[in-house]
C-alpha cells in the first residue's frame, strides 16, 4: 500500500470490526449532468477528482451507523478545529490557503453543494445507502481557546450538505490517532495472528509489554 500512514491505520482499524468491509481512495467528482449549465471556466472547478480516503460498510448496523466515510488529515501539528469551523462557514475566508490549497478544498463536500452531491452519490454507488457517518480522522485536535468540537459536529451547513438538507441520516464524528490506538491497545490480548497490518502491529506491541503513555 502506498497510502498515507494514517489512511492505512484507519483502514485497518475499521476492517478489524465485525462484519465490516472497506475500500480506500475512492475517487469522486460531479457528473456532467450536474454541471451542464455552467460556463467552461466554472466547469474547470470540477475537472479534477477528489477522493474519499476510506469507506467502510458495517453489515451488522443500520441507518447512519451502517456506513462510515472517513476523511484523513494526518497533519503532525494537529487539526485546528476552530480555524476550519470559522473559515469553512465564512464564504469570504474559505479561499485562505492552508498548505498547498485553499481551506474549502480540504473539505469541499462540507461547504460546496455540487461537490456535496457528488460525494453523496458516490457513497450511494459504493454502499447502496445515503445514510452514513462522516469521520474526520486526525492525529490530534489542536489545543486552543474554544475548541468548537460540538459546533463542528452539529454545524447546519455541513450536515445539510452531507444529508441533502436533512433527507438522509448523517452524523459527523472525529477519530483521533490517540483514541484509535488506545482502543486497540486496551482490547483483550489474543494470541491468534491478526489479519490486518495494524492489528498485527498492535499485537506485537502488546507482546513487548509496552504501554501507551501521554
Amino acid at each position: 500500500m502506498k497510502e498515507d500512514i494514517l489512511e492505512q491505520l484507519v483502514d485497518g482499524y475499521f476492517l478489524r470490526k465485525p462484519k465490516t468491509f472497506t475500500k480506500h481512495n475512492v475517487k469522486f467528482k460531479p457528473s456532467i449532468e450536474d454541471i451542464t449549465n455552467l460556463t467552461n471556466i466554472e466547469k474547470s472547478k470540477y475537472s479534477v477528482s477528489s477522493d474519499i480516503d476510506v469507506i467502510a460498510i458495517h453489515l451488522g448496523e443500520e441507518n447512519e451507523n451502517k456506513v462510515s466515510a472517513i476523511s484523513c488529515k494526518s497533519w503532525q501539528d494537529g487539526f485546528d478545529i476552530d480555524f476550519f469551523y470559522e473559515h469553512l462557514n465564512d464564504e469570504n475566508k474559505r479561499k485562505k490557503r492552508v498548505g498547498t490549497s485553499e481551506a474549502w478544498k480540504k473539505f469541499r463536500e462540507l461547504v460546496e453543494p455540487t461537490w456535496a452531491k457528488a460525494f453523496r452519490d458516490k457513497i450511494f454507488n459504493e454502499t447502496d445507502s445515503y445514510d452514513f457517518t462522516y469521520y474526520i480522522a486526525i492525529t490530534k485536535i489542536k489545543i486552543n481557546k474554544s475548541r468548537k468540537i460540538d459546533d463542528f459536529k452539529n454545524c447546519k451547513l455541513f450536515l445539510d450538505n452531507l444529508s441533502n438538507n436533512g433527507k438522509n441520516k448523517v452524523k459527523i464524528k472525529f477519530l483521533t490517532l490517540e483514541n484509535l490506538l488506545n482502543e486497540l491497545l486496551n482490547e483483550k490480548v489474543n494470541t491468534t495472528i491478526e489479519s490486518t497490518e495494524i492489528g498485527r502491529f498492535i499485537q506485537l506491541i502488546k507482546a513487548t509489554g509496552l504501554k501507551l503513555e501521554k
